[in-house]
């Protein structure tokens, strides 16, 4: 079988598995059976595949048929122009947290400050955010926390092979490990809904619950995330956090009614909400 037949076949295979990419998760499948890079794999569609990579190949495409991620099927998702090793102790960064690096890294104050900025990463999975904030900003001070002891060991690890250097990296619930003040807090927590969490394990998402699971209607944190970063932030420092599409004016309340001002919504190529931001002015209002 040559890499075009084994493509079709592979991507035939996925249908609904993987909605909307269905040849391009078969081509990232083969080239992982095969070691090669997914453009190297559609320039070799003539080429036959190995016997042994063949099987491989259908090995991958079974486990992405039963709702493996295919991150993790690979090691390894590629997220704001670097790659990060991934695994079933974390959430697959997705395209749309981009935004989230993008908005803290307006809201940093510009370099050449009098001091040293510092940025505190919560809820860090993969240290996808945290770690992008540090290597494009290498002035600004970055730590990480997690509730997931596994999640920090992943995190760490990205830090050092994507920096090469070690952030500092705490085990806590929400903002508990961190030590502020900070300039600016990130936060990527669980905004699921606890029904559609349910659905999505149910039908087969490996990824952790915990990861997911934001309650009845996905808020559940944000109450606690803007309370305790008003406590650690200096003034004028600000707070971003990634949201669910449809809850940004709820989510903006909770921001307003914790004392932020400036209080603003991000959305993203979609359209859809994405980004709550803050600033804590001198005055609690």
């Amino acid at each position: 079988m040559n890499v075009r037949a084994a493509l079709a076949e592979g991507s035939g295979a996925l249908g609904g598995s993987s909605p909307g990419s269905p040849f391009l998760d078969a081509a990232l499948l083969l080239g992982l059976a095969l070691g090669l890079e997914r453009d190297r794999v559609l320039a070799a569609m003539p080429d036959e595949v190995p016997p042994a990579a063949l099987r491989s190949y259908r090995a991958y495409i079974g486990r992405r048929c039963s709702g493996e991620p295919v991150a993790y099927i690979l090691g390894y998702k590629e997220f704001y122009g670097r790659r990060y090793s991934v695994d079933p102790r974390v959430l697959v960064p997705r395209p749309d947290t981009e935004l989230l690096v993008e908005t803290a890294l307006r809201l940093l104050p510009r370099p050449g400050t009098s001091r040293e900025p510092r940025c505190h990463d919560a809820f860090t999975g993969s240290g996808c955010v945290g770690v992008s904030i540090a290597a494009e900003r290498p002035d600004v001070e970055v730590s990480l926390s997690d509730a997931s002891a596994d999640a920090l060991e992943l995190a760490s690890a990205n830090a050092r092979a994507l920096l090469g250097r070690a952030l500092d990296a705490r085990e806590g619930d929400v903002l508990s490990a961190a030590v502020g003040p900070f300039d600016l807090i990130v936060a990527n927590p669980p905004y699921v809904t606890k029904a559609l969490t349910d659905e999505l394990l149910l039908g087969g998402d490996a990824e952790p619950r915990m990861a997911l699971d934001g309650g009845e209607l996905g808020l559940d944190l944000y109450p606690d995330i803007a309370a305790q970063a008003y406590a650690l932030l200096s003034e004028g420092g600000a707070l971003a956090v990634e949201i669910g599409e449809e809850q940004g004016e709820a989510v903006a309340a909770i921001f307003r009614g914790a004392g932020f001002g400036d209080v603003t919504v991000h959305t993203d190529l979609a359209g859809s909400d994405r980004v709550v931001a803050g600033v804590k002015h001198a005055v609690r209002r």
